[in-house]
């Protein structure tokens, strides 16, 4: 059959247009196919998290069903509202930075405090992202949040418990250096049983427990101002009373009055009558040092006198003298180069392989190995602080420089806001070009009182290829905050969590918590404190990333050959 020019022309478009209609027929079904899946995501996200949008004034456009279940509030009463009709008790200051990020066209991250229509707070993890169109102009604004208000008031119950002593259920010590520590003025006695281990020993502990526990009751009733006096078990049979504000002969004659008064009335054990005796000590100083000048004077108290008065003289001279030694002490180390890094393993639980290690500080005196414990406050006192950090990063820096790990190094916010260590990290980022095995530890724990210095740096090291770690993650509701503000990459969870988390049911519902909540931020997490195969067990048990501890191995000056003694071990 031979075809004339027109007919294999056409001939040739219907093929053109036969192939180009499968294309766009499997084109369709790839399309509808992603459209499904893209939907079932969508599903998939709205019912896991609380999503809306708003104007460009902040009123409300929209919010999904989870929104409306967790709220209270239904899609009627909120449309077209404020969000502010969700807000709880933060700061002004905060929804001024939240919308000087977004209208910069940025993200933000946080923790926020909200309310419900029936009044009830809830917290969620959110970021608040502008929605720009092709112009590049915000049209909108979309928040996601995710519910965190199990894992907040779970580690608040925590935190509670913490700080209650649990035979007399009176503030532990935890507590009293907690209070003193945001004290105005506070004076403190401290009171202890006279011959209280001959109760143990004649009657036995579970009398003597009881003898605490009716003793505790007593001071507490016997308190005349229950609101400003405030009482606490330090340890055995010592308690403490603290006060504020309070005058000085007024503190000393009440205290005599509870100590009087409990030695008057007998406590009644098995038909036996037991007349306890309190001595007791003052201390009137700064607050700084008001706990550790009590115990002070305990040392000088003698058998035949109950109450001391602190006195400076005391230990003034001994004081100086080990803050003249150990500052001797820094200064010749650092002379002598004997400030050196130890390393910790950090092991993967996934790989069953040793990933990371942490960089910690030991001052190399003679034979011995000393813990910053000893030296690191000191150090702060006496101007030496900066040279130690210093010399810690470089030598940590030197040391992985041909190493095929990653490994952290601790810095505190103080650290960072430091343009004398700032800087330097950063010389030494650019200079060793090994940043992206580079973690950096936060390890304080206090509110950061200038993120916008604290970011920058986070910002410049990430061009490097760094990480970001928080260490203690649930001890304290600001570390929700850390999270979300400084978009970290591995949480190290809080070490009393774990060293309890077999006999400490709590302990392992917060950890839990905190893993779930973990994974969904994407953030990796690291378990501190773990001594022995059950605690590694229940925390692989629980979905934790990575352990770190005496168990897998302690501190030590190298690391060579450490992953083929590891191996050998029995982990997995």
């Amino acid at each position: 059959m031979i075809f004339t020019n027109t007919e294999y022309l056409l001939l040739l478009l219907m093929l053109l247009l036969l192939i180009f209609f499968i294309l766009k027929l499997k084109e369709f079904k790839k399309l509808k196919k992603e459209n499904h899946i893209l939907k079932q995501y969508n599903e998939a996200t709205k019912d896991s998290n609380i999503i809306s949008t708003a104007d460009l004034k902040g009123n409300i456009t929209y919010v999904n069903d989870k929104f409306c279940e967790v709220s209270l509030y239904t899609y009627e009463e909120v449309l077209g509202k404020p969000h502010s009709i969700v807000r709880g008790e933060e700061d002004d200051e905060i929804f001024q930075q939240l919308w000087e990020t977004i209208k910069n066209k940025k993200v933000w991250y946080g923790v926020l405090k909200n309310r419900k229509k029936n009044g009830e707070f809830y917290w969620v993890n959110i970021n608040i992202r502008p929605i720009l169109d092709e112009k590049n102009e915000i049209i909108e604004y979309i928040a996601i949040r995710h519910e965190i208000t199990d894992l907040v008031l779970k580690t608040e119950e925590l935190k509670r418990n913490l700080r209650l002593d649990s035979l007399t259920n009176i503030g532990n010590r935890y507590k009293l250096i907690e209070d003193v520590s945001k004290s105005v003025n506070p004076c403190i006695s401290i009171l202890d049983i006279v011959s209280f281990s001959d109760v143990n020993d004649f009657f036995g502990y579970k009398t003597g427990d009881n003898v605490l526990k009716i003793v505790a009751r007593k001071i507490e009733e016997l308190l005349i101002d229950k609101e400003n006096y405030k009482v606490y078990r330090d340890h055995s049979d010592t308690f403490c009373i603290v006060a504020q504000n309070e005058d000085r002969d007024k503190f000393i004659k009440n205290i005599d009055e509870i100590s009087k008064t409990i030695g008057k009335v007998p406590i009644v054990i098995k038909s036996r009558e037991l007349y306890v005796q309190l001595s007791y000590i003052f201390s009137f100083e700064s607050k700084e040092n008001l706990l550790e000048t009590a115990n002070i004077i305990k040392r000088y108290s003698q058998a035949n006198k109950n109450i001391i008065i602190y006195d400076k003289a005391l230990e003034l001279e001994k004081d100086y003298e080990k803050n003249i030694f150990w500052t001797l002490k820094i200064k010749k180390a650092l002379d002598e180069d004997k400030i050196v890094p130890y390393f910790q393993p950090i092991y993967n639980l996934k790989t069953n392989k040793i990933e990371k290690y942490e960089a910690l500080v030991r001052l190399i005196d003679g034979n011995n190995v000393i813990s910053p414990y000893y030296f690191l406050d000191i150090s702060k006192k006496s101007k030496q602080y900066l040279q130690l950090t210093k010399t810690m990063i470089q030598k940590t820096f030197d040391y992985f420089k041909d190493k095929d790990f990653e490994f952290s190094i601790n810095l505190t916010f103080e650290d960072i806001k430091s343009e004398y260590i700032s800087s330097f990290i950063i010389e030494l980022l650019k200079e060793y070009k090994i940043g992206h095995r580079v973690v950096f530890e936060i390890v304080e724990s206090e509110e950061i009182d200038n993120f916008r210095k604290i970011n920058e740096f986070f910002v410049t090291i990430r061009e490097y290829g760094c990480k970001i770690a928080i260490d203690d993650f649930g001890s304290g509701y600001s570390n929700f905050e850390y999270l979300a503000k400084l978009n970290v990459d591995y949480i190290k969870i809080d070490g009393s969590l774990i060293k309890d988390i077999l006999i400490n049911k709590s302990s392992q519902n917060i950890v839990s918590m905190l893993v779930n909540f973990a994974k969904g931020q994407k953030v990796k997490t690291i378990a501190e404190f773990v001594s022995n195969k059950d605690i590694l067990n229940k925390v692989r048990e629980l979905g934790i990333d990575y352990v770190q501890g005496y168990y897998i191995k302690e501190p030590i000056a190298s690391i060579d050959g450490l992953n083929d003694i590891i191996s050998l071990r029995e982990f997995s």
